[in-house]
């Protein structure tokens, strides 16, 4: 019954009130949205990204030492044949709610197998958003968020650009408490999608030109972020593996920047 009280909420929040409204569910809610680094103790994951070079990345992992399947966004519409029958598995989906990105339906989510739903949330009044994602979804998996706060921290440690969907999913995982963190399809935007992602995108240079135009991300400051936080947790003895075509990603933009 409360739940259902704050769906209605957030779909027929008067203009007026719209705020006010949005404000207090957030404060009174928050905390029960919020996703634990906590829930991934122990766990081997493994973090699907959207690059093409994605399907050369899998052939160097170890599928049966897999517990957790990360994707993001329209990942979660790419079918992976090297999986065989699992190959829509996402146990963990990343999303921002946000146009640009395919209509996920509840037979999608269903059909993955998605145990968590993650709303990548960009300002307060997205919970709003959350709330909805809850209706649609919550009859099959668990709706969380990663706070908005969290959101507006990185962004300062981004030199203020808007992190992407696969920088607050990356972040958000080396804070975990893992058995081990894999990497595959991250190629920070030097790379066009894996097909069926984003097949607008028909090369290389229009995969970076796109998210450069578009003047929100910054592939350079999310690479540097990323590789370093890589290399703190493994300082601190914790198991992280990125694909040969990441590390290529990451020296390269070190390379070109002199980092």
């Amino acid at each position: 019954m409360i739940s259902r009280y704050r769906h209605a909420l957030a779909k027929h929040s008067p203009r007026l009130l719209r705020s006010v409204i949005y404000k207090t569910l957030y404060r009174q809610f928050k905390d029960q949205y919020t996703i634990s680094p906590e829930q991934f103790r122990g766990k081997r994951i493994l973090i699907v990204g959207p690059a093409n070079t994605l399907f050369d990345d899998l052939k160097s992992i170890d599928y049966s030492k897999v517990d957790i399947v990360v994707r993001m966004k329209n990942g979660i519409h790419t079918s992976l044949d090297l999986w065989k029958e699992d190959s829509l598995r996402c146990d963990v989906l990343f999303h921002s709610f946000a146009g640009g990105s395919r209509p996920v339906t509840l037979n999608d989510i269903n059909r993955a197998g998605v145990k968590y739903i993650v709303h990548r949330t960009l300002k307060k009044s997205a919970f709003l958003d959350t709330l909805l994602a809850e209706e649609k979804f919550g009859s099959s998996a668990g709706v969380k968020i990663v706070p908005y706060e969290h959101y507006g921290a990185l962004s300062e440690r981004l030199g203020g650009h808007a992190p992407s969907t696969g920088m607050v999913c990356a972040d958000f995982f080396l804070d975990a408490p893992f058995k081990s963190l894999t990497f595959v399809g991250f190629t920070f935007f030097s790379t066009r999608y894996v097909a069926g992602y984003n097949d607008q995108i028909t090369s290389d240079e229009a995969a970076l030109s796109k998210v450069k135009d578009a003047g929100h991300h910054s592939p350079l400051h999310e690479a540097r972020l990323i590789g370093d936080r890589i290399q703190e947790e493994r300082a601190a003895g914790k198991c992280v593996y990125v694909s040969e075509s990441m590390r290529q990603a990451l020296d390269g933009f070190g390379a070109r920047h002199g980092a």
